[in-house]
């Protein structure tokens, strides 16, 4: 049984070997590309059948990309009955939580004595605020998609740039960072 188990190691390993030697070899013709002129590259275009016509078609539709096909998607996503139930799912948590802990310091406001209206976590807006926010939820433009419409000729590095996650994917007053 130990036989088997290193043969089969033995044929991972090689495996793996074999990976990364076709890795390096990517990256070696990779590099290669990087550092052709541009006579050069329109030889390989020339070679490879590819017109300014492509080209053309290939700046139109990173246009379309930009400026529709994101805010597109976007809308299609957030409007899947998958999203939404799933973004129902958190927002019914949140709120069991919220219960929970209104409760737990409800009993302990009232076993002090205080009144709805005397508790410092006592907020006659709440409601409304909170209508107006899911108002406001629904009209708005992520900023990400803004900064994008805004320079629709944006290069593909630049692009992927934007699109790198920066942090937490929860809100600070729900991490445990009381300082809001």
């Amino acid at each position: 049984m130990l036989e088997q188990k290193e043969r089969a190691w033995a044929r991972e390993m090689a495996a793996l070997v074999e990976e990364k030697e076709e890795l390096a070899l990517e990256l070696k013709h990779q590099k290669e590309l990087d550092s052709v002129s541009q006579k050069e590259l329109y030889a390989m275009y020339a070679n490879w059948g590819i017109t300014s016509d492509d080209n053309q078609k290939l700046a139109k539709e990173k246009y379309w990309l930009i400026t529709e096909g994101f805010g597109s998607f976007l809308t299609v996503v957030s409007q899947s009955e998958e999203f939404k139930s799933n973004l129902e799912q958190i927002y019914r948590a949140y709120r069991d939580v919220g219960y929970q802990s209104g409760l737990k310091d409800g009993y302990t406001y009232s076993a002090q004595g205080l009144g709805r209206k005397e508790t410092p976590l006592y907020n006659s807006k709440a409601k409304k605020r909170l209508s107006k926010l899911d108002k406001e939820f629904g009209r708005k433009t992520p900023a990400l998609l803004e900064k994008i419409l805004e320079c629709p000729l944006v290069s593909l590095d630049e692009l992927k740039a934007l699109l790198i996650p920066v942090g937490p994917s929860s809100p600070k007053s729900l991490s445990g960072d009381d300082s809001q």
